[in-house]
């Protein structure tokens, strides 16, 4: 497929391709509250997911939950975002801003009660990039399950109660019928940005060295023959070939 690329000032635009989660996001984390204290019982528990209590030095904090997919997954959720491991590292999602943090390690130093316990993670850069954002495309995917079985398990008319105290006419608000296809959408635009920052690139049919914004790898460049992106020492060069 090919796609529109206009390279102004140096920097490679896009239009179209932006990964805007914040709100659905927000949102998400507000509904995993109220599915907490439901009033039939807690459904993270009853879905599998492990409570830890905070220590006595923590007693203000709310409970971790921890949910273990695979042999190699975690997910972890707190109010202030979510924590997502496999065995290629962790990234953990902040509530202020739906760009992965990223860490090589996949076992977290401690448990984070606060956003201060996660100070080791940072944005990704050189290969970390493509990392973290499979990782987050997956976390993505496990969220449109999850709502999907609270839909089927406990019905739309439970997700809409659920919502009723966030829809107070100041924030963007997703009813319970967009919830899964606004996440759809969010999954559709990961797969589409495959890389999302500014990144040291060597254009070899130009024989020099310039910067680019990439907002999508392995498709057409605008150059008007096919391309491919590939890494390179912590960088990318783009290879410009006829058919």
């Amino acid at each position: 497929m090919s796609t529109n690329i206009e390279l102004i000032d140096n920097t490679i635009h896009e239009p179209g391709v932006v990964v805007n989660a914040s709100a659905i996001f927000s949102q998400q984390l507000w509904c995993w509250g109220r599915d907490i204290v439901r009033a039939e019982g807690n459904w993270l528990i009853q879905s599998g997911f492990d409570g830890i209590s905070a220590p006595p030095e923590k007693a203000g904090c709310k409970n971790i939950y921890t949910l273990s997919l695979s042999d190699s997954e975690q997910v972890l959720l707190r109010g202030f975002g979510v924590v997502y491991s496999d065995n290629r590292g962790t990234i953990f999602l902040p509530r202020s801003k739906f760009e992965p943090l990223f860490t090589n390690s996949t076992e977290l130093k401690m448990q984070p009660w606060e956003i201060s316990d996660l100070s080791d993670f940072n944005a990704p850069n050189g290969q970390d990039v493509e990392t973290s954002y499979s990782l987050l495309r997956n976390l993505v995917d496990w969220i449109i399950k999850y709502e999907k079985g609270v839909q089927e398990a406990l019905g739309v008319e439970y997700r809409t109660r659920t919502l009723k105290r966030w829809d107070n006419g100041k924030r963007k608000f997703y009813s319970a019928n967009e919830i899964i296809p606004e996440w759809e959408r969010v999954r559709e635009d990961l797969e589409n940005t495959d890389k999302k920052s500014m990144l040291d690139l060597v254009d070899p049919s130009k024989g020099k060295n310039w910067k680019g914004k990439i907002e999508r790898t392995n498709t057409r460049l605008g150059f008007g023959r096919p391309t491919a992106i590939f890494p390179y020492n912590n960088s990318f060069y783009i290879d410009v070939r006829t058919r």
